[in-house]
């Protein structure tokens, strides 16, 4: 994953993978602010026209620390995202529940070259806005959004994945969740299909689309076989730490043509990973997973 969030930025959450809307975006006619793991950023922090991040050489991730003072965490911090997912300790892990999305309406962002106080960092970024989407250990957060990066994020012994998905959650105290799922290629995935199929054709363009009713079972397929674990931060500027990260530990299929798909619009838009320093990387060693459809449930 985009949005900006006020106090913090993310890139991109069990966390909650619900109701979301792909969006960089924008009211009708004006600019608005969200918060967004891939932008992973906050709203707050995202418009600002004078600076403009990206991925390329002359803006890309070795250079963010030094384009604006706020941004020094990204090349400073020491609990920094992504990283290699290697040899991780096995531990007894909170329970996680996360709300399916069933036929939730959303609005897709095609964010590519839109303008600057949107910029989130080019991707595909779905807005949502559903409460208590996802619970951690009893802790309740809201599902803000969700976004694709190509090629994956975080790697596995040091290899990437053809893409990756963040959902990006949110809880009343400010702190964030972000649920990661790493994408292989295998069998067509209906859940990406129907965003696919309403893609906006021009960059900054937006749409609408509703949710299959099995949108994040199929996202979330082998959940039961667990998550890594660790505390990271956002993937784009500001690069704010103490984010709780959860990448599913299977990956999930998308097929060749989906992402292809994603890869003739946007490619390459995956910061480096990052040294763990001294923190613990942990897997489920006896994962408690549920997924559900009522947020009051």
């Amino acid at each position: 994953m985009n949005i900006r969030v006020p106090k913090y930025s993310i890139q991109v959450p069990l966390v909650t993978i619900v109701g979301a809307t792909l969006m960089t975006a924008c009211d009708s006619n004006a600019p608005q602010t969200h918060r967004s793991e891939t932008s992973e950023s906050h709203p707050a922090e995202q418009g600002h026209a004078d600076v403009h991040w990206g991925y390329e050489d002359e803006n890309g991730p070795a250079r963010w620390g030094a384009m604006k003072a706020e941004w020094e965490t990204c090349s400073k911090g020491r609990q920094q995202s992504p990283v290699d997912l290697a040899t991780p300790v096995e531990r007894d892990l909170p329970a996680i529940a996360v709300h399916t999305l069933s036929a939730h309406v959303v609005e897709i962002l095609n964010q590519m070259d839109v303008l600057e106080e949107l910029d989130n960092g080019h991707t595909v970024q779905v807005n949502a806005r559903l409460p208590d989407a996802l619970q951690i250990d009893g802790k309740s957060y809201s599902l803000e959004q969700f976004h694709f990066h190509s090629p994956s994020e975080h790697t596995v012994d040091g290899e990437h994945l053809p893409m990756e998905i963040h959902f990006v959650n949110e809880a009343e105290d400010g702190s964030l969740a972000v649920l990661g799922v790493l994408v292989r290629a295998g069998a067509e995935n209906p859940a990406i299909e129907s965003l696919w199929a309403s893609l906006p054709s021009d960059h900054g363009g937006t749409s609408k689309t509703q949710l299959p009713e099995a949108f994040a079972s199929n996202l979330l397929s082998d959940a039961e076989s667990g998550f890594y674990h660790y505390t990271g931060s956002l993937t784009t500027p500001p690069c704010t730490e103490g984010v709780k990260w959860m990448i599913k530990k299977v990956p999930t299929e998308l097929s060749e043509a989906q992402i292809r798909r994603f890869r003739s619009i946007y490619d390459h838009n995956n910061r480096p990973t990052n040294p763990l320093y001294d923190r613990e990387l942990y897997v489920d060693s006896s994962p408690n997973i549920r997924l559900y459809d009522d947020v009051a449930e």
